[in-house]
């Protein structure tokens, strides 16, 4: 199944992966996340870099913490996301070097409006990965996803369902989140060439 779905990554510039997490290690992130989320560690996300890093709810309006290796299950996903790393290099010779990731809770409402990962002056981001963490989602309550290609035409609508693994490459493919009914969990990070 994997490697399948990694073949649509390099057709389609996309992949999802239905059930990459077992239900007790989404569950067992989820309450990681919250536990930081009560614990103080997390923090409204920006737009932008260095200096001209800002917060603008109305375009990106999620928290985020981002995953550190003292975090108990925070490492157990760095872990399958650097085995994830060697297999992305070894099919396809990416050159990919590390993965960064966060944890992100999107609030009733909250929207991210369509961007690429890839910064302008930067090209460390090489694919995009994003493994949702909402239990028993339903479809009514919003929160989709949106790939599109640089043509602007809609690829994917992919609501946030618990356990699914979505990978797209950073630099060609816009995408957004929309609002949700529902508080909105999830895993987001960048395999990186550093």
């Amino acid at each position: 199944m994997l490697t399948q779905a990694l073949d649509s990554l390099v057709e389609r510039h996309y992949a999802v992966i239905p059930n990459f997490l077992l239900v007790n290690m989404q569950q067992a992130l989820l309450q990681e996340l919250l536990q930081k989320q009560n614990d103080g560690f997390f923090h409204a996300a920006n737009i932008g870099r260095g200096q001209h890093q800002a917060r603008h709810s109305q375009i990106r309006g999620d928290s985020i913490c981002w995953l550190e290796e003292d975090f108990a299950l925070g490492k157990q996903y760095l872990a399958m996301m650097e085995q994830l790393r060697q297999q992305l290099n070894q099919d396809f010779y990416l050159g990919l070097r590390s993965f960064e990731g966060h944890y992100a809770h999107y609030q009733i409402g909250s929207v991210y409006q369509r961007h690429v990962d890839r910064h302008k002056d930067n090209n460390a981001r090489v694919v995009s990965a994003v493994c949702y963490l909402n239990q028993d989602w339903p479809i009514e309550a919003g929160g989709e996803l949106k790939l599109y290609d640089n043509n602007n035409q809609l690829l994917l609508t992919l609501p946030p369902i618990g356990g699914t693994l979505v990978l797209f490459m950073s630099a060609d493919m816009p995408h957004e989140v929309l609002a949700a009914h529902h508080s909105r969990y999830s895993i987001a990070g960048w395999f990186r060439q550093d």
